[in-house]
């Protein structure tokens, strides 16, 4: 399994904890100004722009490690035209990093990982 097949299963397998808990997705693979958000999510009135990270094993450490301040940046830029676009500038949001572990389909939810 390649990269990206690793990061598509991993986003399959996010995107399904959060379902089950209760989040409703609202765009997948969001790009925009060369930013890409993993998945754009809602539950009640807060829209969370979440990072998957997927990992099959411990070897390169946690996923969360690799959600550097860069990554950030990249993240809530594309989270704000993604608020530009949908005139969502009301909304609560949140930016998430979900860690699945692609052996055992476990997913660790990190909720307000970090902020603007």
């Amino acid at each position: 399994m390649n990269n990206r097949e690793r990061g598509a299963k991993g986003e399959r397998i996010a995107l399904a904890y959060m379902e089950r808990q209760g989040y409703t997705l609202l765009k997948k693979n969001f790009r925009a100004e060369r930013c890409e958000v993993d998945l754009i999510l809602e539950q009640g009135d807060t829209l969370v722009f979440a990072e998957v990270k997927a990992r099959s094993g411990s070897g390169y450490g946690f996923g969360r490690e690799a959600v550097t301040p860069a990554k950030q940046r990249n993240i809530i830029t594309g989270a704000q035209a993604y608020l530009l676009q949908t005139n969502r500038f009301e909304a609560d949001i949140r930016f998430d990093v979900l860690e699945v572990d692609l052996l055992t389909e476990k997913v660790e939810h990190i909720k307000d990982a970090f902020t603007l």
